[in-house]
């Protein structure tokens, strides 16, 4: 349930940075968006397998969701 509440949260910020038209909000910056997104991306890395395997799903997440937030924003 915590991990879904953090997650509400980042979307919510990652929201403000959606583009409508030719208009470009200012708070919406590529740097900002991957740390956002590699943050989302821990918390539901770090909720999946065990062990080791919960240490790479984490990775992977932090990695992808960095990556995601970044295209979002750019």
């Amino acid at each position: 349930m915590k991990a879904v509440t953090v997650l509400i949260a980042i979307c919510s910020v990652l929201a403000g940075c959606a583009t409508q038209g030719s208009t470009r909000y200012s708070r919406c910056n590529p740097t900002v968006g991957a740390v956002v997104g590699g943050v989302a991306g821990g918390v539901v890395g770090s909720n999946i397998g065990a062990g080791r395997g919960r240490d790479l799903a984490t990775v992977a997440g932090v990695v992808g969701g960095a990556v995601a937030g970044h295209e979002y924003c750019k």
